[in-house]
């Protein structure tokens, strides 16, 4: 069948124009729209779902805050507690360092007086004022050579670690005569410590 030819005779005034939408089926400006239309759905459900995750775990950070803030009394009365564990633990230690420097300390005469040689006495003991290690002692004695004796019998003793003479001196009242002696002893620290060290120490409580 052949096509029939339509040629418009009207002035171009009278002439209706009849406008072409066919392009609006075009598979590319088809696919084009779906695919905006795809995106700008996706977009607003991953927001939506974005929204509630966050909605749904800052109320869960509301719960978390809440209940520490309920059980905050817990974690100061645990402080307290140990602040008094530990200072009861401090008096413990001090108490018995006490015992054990009494206790020291009764050795370190008891070790004087044994030492001591048959023709020599102590006038003085008196322990160092600047260092807590020191002492010093001050005697008499008729015979010189106990003021040596004396000395190599106290550096015997496990609680002096070092005796030195400071002054020996001839003296002479009326018709007696003796030596003024002065004597420095570098106590040893750790003599007598082994109980106290070996005695358990409250551990600290995590």
């Amino acid at each position: 069948m052949r096509d029939i030819i339509h040629v418009n005779l009207l002035p171009i005034e009278y002439r209706v124009v009849k406008r072409d939408f066919s392009f609006l089926f075009d598979s590319r400006v088809l696919l084009g729209t779906l695919l905006s239309v795809v995106t700008v759905l996706s977009f607003l459900a991953g927001r939506e779902f974005i929204s509630n995750n966050l909605a749904a775990k800052q109320l869960s950070i509301n719960e978390v805050d809440a209940e520490i803030a309920k059980n905050a009394f817990v974690a100061v009365k645990i402080k307290e507690l140990e602040a008094v564990r530990d200072e009861k633990n401090a008096k413990n230690i001090s108490l018995r360092s006490i015992s054990v420097s009494k206790r020291k300390w009764v050795r370190i005469l008891e070790g004087l007086s044994k030492s001591m040689p048959l023709n020599t006495w102590l006038d003085m003991v008196k322990q160092s004022e600047t260092a807590d290690q020191e002492m010093e002692i001050q005697g008499r004695t008729y015979v010189f050579p106990e003021v040596a004796e004396y000395m190599l019998e106290l550096e015997k003793n496990e609680y002096f670690q070092k005796v030195s003479l400071s002054s020996i001196e001839f003296k002479k009242e009326g018709d007696k005569s003796y030596f003024n002696f002065n004597v420095k002893i570098n106590l040893n620290p750790s003599a007598g410590m082994e109980s106290f060290i070996s005695e358990p120490t409250p551990g600290k409580v995590l």
